[in-house]
């Protein structure tokens, strides 16, 4: 077999090492700009969230506490379809949707009746959430119902909903209780703070296994 020629091989790099050369410089002024765009769109976002109605209503939209999720997360609607062996049919007919519809009786009007119950709801779970946690942490049980979420514990580092100022901010906590949890704020120092309002800094470590 002939042995590869120098000169060919050297050609070979240096055009190999030239193409590289081209890429990057066209590359570059792609990048610069991509910087520049998210630069830009940082700014927005931070200009945005500058307002007190917009910091509020991103509260309400994407902040859940560690105890609430799995309940806000849960559909009984779903539930009722997967109870029936409906829940994996991508799509219904007429006929099947009348038949749900008239099994899951008459729709509730949304009233201050409605939503008093439902906060009732609300307020029982927690407390039934709170019951098996201390008794976790007591170690009269061992482990969790799937559908909970893993408690918070020392150490934890949590966003935390500041009972003066009412404004999200980062933080880790010191010690918990039965409903509250002692944080210790990056830049407001130490203060109680109802479990409801300690979202974990990483939601996803604290999902629920049935989730």
């Amino acid at each position: 077999q002939k042995p590869p020629n120098r000169r060919k091989m050297s050609l070979k790099k240096s055009l190999q090492e030239r193409a590289k050369s081209s890429e990057t410089t066209q590359d570059k002024p792609h990048n610069d700009e991509k910087i520049s765009e998210h630069k830009s769109l940082k700014e927005k976002v931070l200009t945005c969230l500058s307002c007190p109605l917009v910091r509020r209503r991103c509260k309400f939209e994407w902040f859940y506490s560690a105890i609430d999720y799995p309940w806000f997360a849960k559909m009984e609607f779903i539930d009722y379809l997967n109870h029936v062996g409906l829940g994996y049919v991508p799509r219904l007919t007429r006929l099947e949707w009348s038949v749900i519809k008239s099994s899951l009786g008459r729709p509730r009007r949304f009233s201050k009746r409605f939503i008093q119950e439902e906060r009732d709801k609300l307020k029982q779970y927690r407390e039934s959430v709170r019951k098996h946690y201390t008794e976790l942490r007591a170690g009269v049980k061992e482990g969790l119902p799937t559908d909970l979420a893993r408690p918070l514990s020392v150490g934890n580092r949590v966003i935390a909903i500041h009972p003066k100022t009412r404004e999200i901010c980062d933080g880790k906590i010191l010690s918990v209780d039965h409903n509250k949890c002692n944080i210790l704020f990056d830049e407001l120092g130490v203060d109680v703070v109802m479990d409801i309002d300690c979202m974990p800094l990483n939601p996803l470590e604290y999902m629920p296994e049935g989730l």
